[in-house]
């Protein structure tokens, strides 16, 4: 029974994978048509289907991939932990002297305000749902070793972003060492919430994309 239930588990991690890679392949083909419509819908249909599977297939609630009431304590937790996230990612880089020139974009209101609700509505919920919720939850019905878990997670988060990296030590590392303190977060507390994950990515990205170039634009 159990290794049936780790085959199980081991198909649903490689089906939910395998919608994902499609749908990042159409989002590279069809993203200069669709632009950010396509870029919503390649996040929100797989999370459709992750929930609808979780609902119907395997007749959970929703707290089984980790969404669960939201509180106060979950908000500023995830704001210092996507707050950690960034100084870890940029420190080594600060210390290297490197130059952000070439990151420098003139502030514009509208892209702001699009780019958050991109950044937490889409990246930050789709991702955590997807990685951290429902893959990492998986992959732990298969080794009962942690660090093997959030060692798969790394892999398939880093092969998802194959598309989109430049595959350089830089980049890896910033994808590791985040993917690394989300999965700490999530195992240390143990309240099987991924809220806190959701919003902690969400301010992550919108710091790199949104208040990095900003300031960059604005300092030099």
């Amino acid at each position: 029974m159990e290794r049936i239930h780790k085959k199980r588990a081991a198909v649903e991690i490689v089906g939910c994978y395998l919608m994902m890679v499609l749908l990042t392949l159409l989002l590279n083909v069809f993203g200069g048509a669709g632009g950010l419509i396509t870029g919503v819908l390649a996040y929100w249909i797989p999370c459709a289907a992750l929930l609808f599977y979780v609902l119907k297939a395997e007749k959970q609630p929703l707290s089984f991939v980790g969404l669960k009431p939201v509180c106060a304590r979950h908000v500023f937790e995830g704001m210092g932990l996507g707050i950690c996230m960034f100084i870890v990612q940029q420190l080594p880089l600060l210390l290297m002297k490197m130059d952000y020139s070439a990151y420098a974009m003139e502030p514009d209101a509208v892209y702001i305000i699009v780019m958050l609700l991109y950044c937490f509505l889409c990246v930050g919920f789709a991702e955590e749902l997807i990685f951290r919720g429902f893959l990492l939850k998986k992959t732990l019905d298969i080794f009962p070793q942690k660090w093997i878990c959030v060692g798969v997670n790394i892999l398939l988060f880093y092969l998802i972003h194959w598309f989109t990296m430049q595959h350089n030590f830089g980049e890896f590392y910033n994808l590791t060492t985040n993917v690394v303190i989300l999965c700490i977060y999530f195992f240390r507390k143990k309240e099987g919430t991924i809220v806190p994950l959701m919003i902690a990515h969400g301010l992550y990205d919108s710091l790199t994309s949104i208040v990095l170039p900003g300031a960059v634009y604005l300092l030099k």
